[in-house]
């Protein structure tokens, strides 16, 4: 393609290129940069691409850079590498985006459940869907792929015209912090943004806390979205609600607002509720359980509402639902019950042990840990969770990556106090110790890795999957 056409709605501060050299394709790592690239330098916690431009001199055609290069090489002097890689990366795969109806999940918790409920919901429509998120890439809910859980912008749009190709008419996606932080989707405007909850996490990356609820709350506003669905139960989407400048429907269960959700009832077969749809009383019965479903659950019912399909399909998709793969998913072995779990955050694991409480017998025994390089100030915080929630908490490892497994556990120990502990570092002893721990009527929780099929360890991924240790060990489905 054409340079000039690739920087259509780039802002280009000064360049000395030739706006009709042919691209062969745009790169940001110099490792795999290949003869006739747009080479376009991003600047990242550990390296920036600006101090690759020597040893690239010949090899890429143009460079995209922020400040003038200080060898001689064809450039292009931009405000933002990172906005002008969305826009180019957009401009590339023709603007796929722009032929697509796009639904944008944010938020701390329920992201990826609430995204395949609304694909699910679509396609029971009659929708021809495509899904982005944590849990992977899915055409035709077909699994494509799996990476980021927001890609960054060359896959994304790459993968977005494979999806317009294939007859995708509607696109749901969950989108990180880190993603709206980073730009990835600077230009792509969404139909409609949900905002399900912000409570801690990511803070290995975000100076506080405030800024990175603020940068969720960012991407609601018109150059992101059309139309935007706010959870007014939860302090920051309150504040968003009060300030924002685009049409929005709220959602809730204590708090006024424009669709709402009366006589919650969970019990052993999944969650009963009723729903106020924009004045349509709908009796659900759905197999998700717990009250963070039913906020999935609303949002997504909004989602599909604004976008045409009818009450009466959405309340018979939702009957339909099945449990999404590592969320709350329930085995039995004969004493009582397993529920795995990706709840990897303060309220998540909150919400997860209070939903567990409402169906146990007996007691709890939780099996979690903490990731490694990542948030060190949850750790100790999740430790006074489960053991407030729980009868036994059995702590264990979480994907340690370069830190010392007993170092991250000691810190989680930091907040256990009042209940039974057991530490295990190696996360199938602790599964395996829990399970042999269970009497009658007790629920075994593991929480943190959910569908997770690896463990991560100093650079690599070794197999491993709470689900295959559980079924290994005589539970059922």
């Amino acid at each position: 393609m054409e340079l000039e056409k690739l920087l259509t709605n780039v802002e280009v501060v000064s360049s000395n290129a030739e706006k009709g050299i042919e691209i062969g394709d745009i790169s940001i790592n110099s490792e795999t940069a290949s003869k006739g690239d747009l080479f376009i330098c991003l600047k990242g916690k550990t390296a920036d691409g600006h101090d690759f431009i020597k040893d690239l001199k010949g090899k890429v055609a143009v460079f995209i850079v922020e400040k003038k290069p200080k060898v001689d090489v064809p450039y292009i002097i931009v405000k933002d590498t990172r906005k002008a890689y969305s826009l180019i990366s957009q401009n590339f795969f023709r603007n796929p985006a722009n032929s697509l109806r796009l639904i944008s999940v944010v938020g701390t918790n329920g992201k990826t459940s609430t995204a395949h409920i609304i694909n699910d919901i679509l396609t029971y429509a009659g929708y021809k869907t495509g899904l982005i998120g944590t849990l992977g890439h899915f055409i035709l809910n077909e699994k494509v792929s799996e990476s980021l859980t927001t890609p960054d912008p060359y896959e994304l749009n790459k993968l977005l015209f494979e999806m317009l190709c294939k007859g995708v008419e509607i696109v749901t996606m969950e989108v990180s912090a880190h993603a709206i932080a980073l730009q990835k989707l600077y230009g792509i405007n969404f139909d409609i943004s949900i905002l399900s909850n912000i409570t801690q996490d990511h803070l290995d990356y975000f100076d506080t806390f405030e800024q990175y609820a603020e940068t969720k709350l960012s991407f609601f506003s018109p150059e992101h979205t059309k139309l935007a669905v706010v959870n007014v139960d939860d302090i920051w989407g309150q504040k968003l609600a009060q300030r924002i400048d685009i049409p929005t429907v709220t959602y809730a269960l204590d708090n006024p607002c424009d669709v709402f959700a009366i006589n919650v009832f969970p019990d052993i077969d999944g969650t009963k509720f009723v729903v106020n749809l924009f004045d349509n009383v709908l009796e659900i019965k759905s197999s998700l359980y717990g009250v963070f479903n039913v906020y999935n659950l609303i949002s997504a019912m909004i989602a599909a509402s604004s976008l045409g399909v009818s009450t009466d399909t959405i309340c018979q998709a939702v009957k339909r639902l099945k449990p999404i793969d590592g969320r709350f998913n329930i085995l039995k072995n004969g004493k009582g019950m397993i529920i795995i779990d990706y709840a990897h955050t303060p309220d998540g694991l909150k919400n997860l042990l209070s939903t567990a409480r409402t169906i146990t017998k007996a007691r709890i025994i939780t099996v979690f840990g903490c990731g490694g390089e990542r948030d060190k100030a949850k750790r100790s915080i999740m430790g006074a969770i489960a053991s407030k929630l729980s009868e036994l908490v059995v702590i264990t490892s979480d994907n340690p990556r370069g830190e010392e497994p007993e170092s991250i556990i000691a810190e989680i120990e930091q907040g256990v106090n009042g209940c039974d502990k057991r530490v295990f570092p190696h996360r199938g002893d602790a599964i395996c110790y829990a399970l042999s721990e269970m009497q009658e009527g007790d629920t075994v929780v593991i929480a943190g890795k959910g569908a997770e099929n690896y463990m991560e360890i100093r650079g690599k991924k070794i197999p491993f999957s709470d689900m295959e240790q559980v079924l290994k060990r005589g539970a059922r489905r």
